[in-house]
């Protein structure tokens, strides 16, 4: 039996090759390689389709239910907002975060400063979720030819975490998602606030900032990559502010499993 490399071969050419086929019968090109031996492709779908029709994509929430976190005005490290774990039963599964959109179902409240809304994302290798928060509903296939069964956990809400490990990593450490609307008034019901990890696109935000209207944001945040065993942490907490409270979000996940 012939071995792989010689029935697949190109040509590793990192740059732009100077030459250009046009349309034709010619067969006998070269696939172009780059580096590290893989091909060069372009996708024609833009958009997460080609995931999901391999049966690999899925997203979780809370239905259209609102969520507390625990308000702080600063970052407790056993008390994120989100959990997310890879517990699926190969070692050779990875689960790739694509974002994390809240919805603000109830406004909160402050009594001093107008401060802003914050967000941190954490990995760390082992599992850190303990106990409370709520459990977000069992992953959902958008693909209905393709089965259920997953590993992968998520909560959400006044969580209990585990102590870091020393391997823990701080994947962002600050993003400002939602400035306060008033010395007395955190967000308004109706804000929509998304983290795009791995995103490439400029942040976004439309609303009128601090005005008291619906404020829609999205930032681009690095990309999170979580082996078997592993845990992603999102806090949000309420800097400058004094006092915050009463603010619930429902929560949406969507990520793919390869």
């Amino acid at each position: 039996m012939l071995s792989p490399q010689a029935l697949i071969k190109g040509l590793v050419q990192r740059a732009l090759p100077s030459t250009q086929y046009p349309d034709s019968s010619q067969n006998d090109v070269a696939p172009r390689m780059f580096p590290y031996g893989e091909f060069g492709v372009q996708s024609i779908i833009r958009k997460s389709h080609i995931l999901a029709d391999e049966g690999c994509y899925y997203t979780t929430h809370n239905n259209q239910a609102g969520i507390a976190p625990t308000y702080g005005t600063a970052v407790s490290v056993t008390a994120p907002f989100v959990v997310i774990q890879n517990q699926t039963a190969s070692p050779n599964l990875r689960v790739y975060l694509d974002y994390l959109l809240m919805v603000a179902v109830a406004a909160g409240a402050c009594t001093t400063a107008a401060g802003y809304i914050a967000a941190a994302v954490l990995v760390d290798p082992i599992l850190r979720y303990t106990s409370g928060g709520t459990a977000l509903v069992s992953p959902i296939n958008p693909n209905t030819a393709t089965p259920q069964n997953l590993g992968v956990n998520a909560w959400c809400g006044a969580i209990t975490a585990t102590a870091p490990s020393p391997l823990v990593r701080t994947v962002c450490g600050l993003r400002s998602i939602r400035p306060g609307v008033s010395t007395t008034v955190l967000n308004v019901v109706g804000d929509q606030y998304m983290l795009n990890f791995g995103g490439v696109e400029g942040n976004v935000a439309s609303g009128g900032g601090a005005a008291a209207n619906p404020f829609s944001t999205m930032q681009s945040l690095p990309p999170v990559i979580l082996g078997q065993g592993h845990s992603a942490l999102i806090y949000i907490w309420f800097p400058v502010m004094s006092a915050p409270s009463a603010a619930t979000f429902a929560p949406e996940i969507g990520f793919w499993v390869r």
